[in-house]
């Protein structure tokens, strides 16, 4: 009984001590905190990351984080805790090995950009000590700065420095173009598809620049549909293949009417964009005019590619009658006053040169000769057009910046063209009512005609990568013309109808100058359908004096006309209906593409 008395009264001291001693344990606190081994990492920005601080409790749960937050910085390769026992508490040794110093930073196999380009958008920079953390996030910057340019690129290598050099060793590998196939094509050569491709093999992929040459092709009007593929060739290579399904390029318009005089009158076009799948354009348009003033004929050629460097020519030589101041061919020709409409026969040819600079700018140059016969009407200063016969010369020059995604019905993007025409003119015979008040002259004149044109699209919803892609958009127009010298009445600029100022009859406005201001919003309502609603605003002036019911002004008074259209899309491109609403009421106009 004793012993086991004995034995109990010494279990229960045991227990007591190592219960003072936990106690004792559990409250010992930090005298002091120390980081060996920083050489070139300040030691104050070191020590605000950890836990334990001076005359704070010490715990091994507080040590094995502040372990794992110096591990965790990235800058060292190795860290030892250690704790020593003083007489008032604890003192915490970290023994740490710095990360080699980045002495410098070495870009292999950058081309698209300068190593000095690519150490910006890095963050282990030469004067630091090399984070390991960081190495996954510069692969990703570098990896963005090149799709933002269009480019992709494929990290091989991110080698930390070492001690002795301190060189920071980073290898790329810039994704180039392989083999491009073409697939799906019956009629159109394969060469002439490849030939509107930006992209060549062996040079570098450029996501942009591929995407812009689909576009390319889908403006070429060959096509219904295209599709691309892509395949890793080899480390570094990427293969494309283009499949495309072709659609008509053939187009036959013809149509005919009797005018009121019981006459046939008719027209043929012919036109084939895409000749034998060369790429060529050939056309004929053929009107007859039942007898009147005879028929009208043009033929059109355009060659795309004269040379390797894209250059393009087309020529057009027409002997045909320009109707004014009516909508279209048949509006005019069965106009119970035929006799008295105006028109213009013109016989000539034109020719132009046109060669891209890169993929947005394009330079062409244009000559155009005429000779003009304006119709023998009953005119005087208050009745009728002023009629003039005469020839013209002219030469034009002319820049086009165009980023749009899609020329024949844009999303997004912009167009701007300027236009700079010096010509001459010869005026051999005039009214004479008009030539004794000196507003025509006989003889020969010289002029200079210049404009300027600037379209903008806007979708909240981006720019097209089909053509059919449903896009919300906002266009605008603005233009402006103005002709020095002394020019024709045929030769002014022409403002009104369809194509311009809607709401007003055809060619409504002229004059030696000319403002427009177009804003259309487009919504689309099915996959083939899309409403408009439109606003113009615009004048030309400071031309000829008004005659019949067509008051002109010498000063600019710009005139608005506002309203509603749909377009309706067909093969031929959009089918368009309008209806405008101008000073003098509604009007109703119709034609085919986009005005703008």
């Amino acid at each position: 009984m004793f012993i086991g008395n004995h034995y109990r009264y010494g279990m229960a001291w045991l227990i007591l001590c190592l219960s003072l001693f936990v106690g004792f344990a559990q409250e010992r606190r930090v005298e002091s905190v120390v980081i060996r081994g920083l050489r070139n990492i300040s030691e104050t920005a070191i020590m605000t990351a950890l836990r334990l601080k001076p005359g704070e409790p010490f715990t091994e749960a507080a040590l094995e984080s502040d372990r794992r937050t110096l591990d965790g910085m990235g800058l060292f390769s190795a860290v030892r805790p250690r704790v020593e026992q003083t007489e008032t508490g604890v003192r915490v040794i970290f023994d740490v090995v710095e990360n080699p110093l980045v002495r410098e930073v070495r870009f292999v196999g950058n081309t698209v950009f300068t190593n000095e380009q690519l150490l910006e958008v890095i963050r282990n920079k030469p004067g630091f000590v090399f984070n390991t953390n960081l190495a996954e996030s510069d692969i990703r910057a570098i990896r963005e700065a090149y799709q933002r340019a269009g480019y992709i690129v494929l990290p091989e290598g991110y080698m930390a420095p070492d001690y002795e050099t301190g060189v920071l060793t980073i290898a790329l590998s810039e994704l180039r173009v392989g083999q491009i196939r073409v697939e799906g094509n019956v009629k159109t050569r394969t060469g002439v598809i490849l030939r509107e491709l930006r992209t060549r093999s062996g040079e570098l992929f450029n996501l942009n620049r591929w995407q812009r040459d689909i576009n390319r092709l889908y403006n070429t009007g060959y096509f219904d549909q295209i599709t691309t593929e892509d395949a890793l060739a080899s480390p570094g290579v990427i293969d494309l293949t283009v499949r495309v399904k072709e659609r008509p390029t053939g187009r036959l318009n013809v149509g005919f009417a009797i005018d009121s005089r019981r006459r046939l009158i008719g027209l043929a076009e012919v036109y084939e964009t895409n000749f034998q799948g060369t790429g060529r354009t050939v056309g004929v348009n053929y009107q007859s005019t039942g007898g009147r003033n005879g028929n009208s004929i043009e033929l059109l050629f355009t060659e795309p590619y004269l040379d390797r460097r894209r250059t393009s020519l087309s020529v057009s030589l027409y002997n045909k009658l320009v109707y004014r101041f009516t909508s279209n061919f048949f509006g005019a020709s069965i106009d119970p006053n035929l006799e008295r409409q105006y028109d213009e026969r013109r016989r000539g040819i034109t020719l132009g040169l046109s060669r891209p600079l890169n993929d947005f700018l394009t330079v062409s140059l244009g000559l155009r000769t005429e000779d003009v016969n304006t119709n023998r009407v009953a005119t005087n200063l208050s009745g009728g057009f002023i009629r003039q016969d005469g020839s013209l010369t002219s030469i034009s020059v002319r820049g086009v910046y165009n980023n749009r995604d899609f020329d024949l019905d844009p999303a997004q993007g912009q167009y701007l063209a300027v236009t700079v025409e010096p010509g001459i003119t010869n005026v051999r015979s005039a009214e004479q009512e008009f030539l004794d008040s000196g507003i025509v002259k006989l003889g020969q004149s010289n002029f200079l005609r210049a404009s300027i044109d600037y379209r903008i699209f806007y979708s909240p919803q981006g720019r097209r990568t089909q053509p059919d892609d449903r896009r919300q958009v906002f266009a605008i127009r603005a233009y402006y013309g103005t002709i020095s010298g002394t020019v024709p009445f045929f030769e002014q600029f022409f403002i009104g109808g369809a194509e311009t100022l809607r709401g007003y009859p055809e060619d409504r406005f002229w004059g030696k100058n000319a403002a427009l201001l177009s804003f259309e919003f487009r919504q689309p309502i099915e996959k083939a359908f899309t409403a408009v609603f439109f606003v113009d605003v615009g004048h030309a002036w400071g031309g000829y004096p008004s005659v019949n019911d067509f008051t002109q002004s010498r000063s600019f008074k710009p005139e608005v006309g506002y309203g509603l259209g749909i377009r309706v899309r067909t093969p031929l491109g959009p089918l368009r209906i309008d209806y405008g609403i101008g000073r003098d009421g509604g009007r109703t106009h119709f034609s085919v593409g986009q005005v703008f």
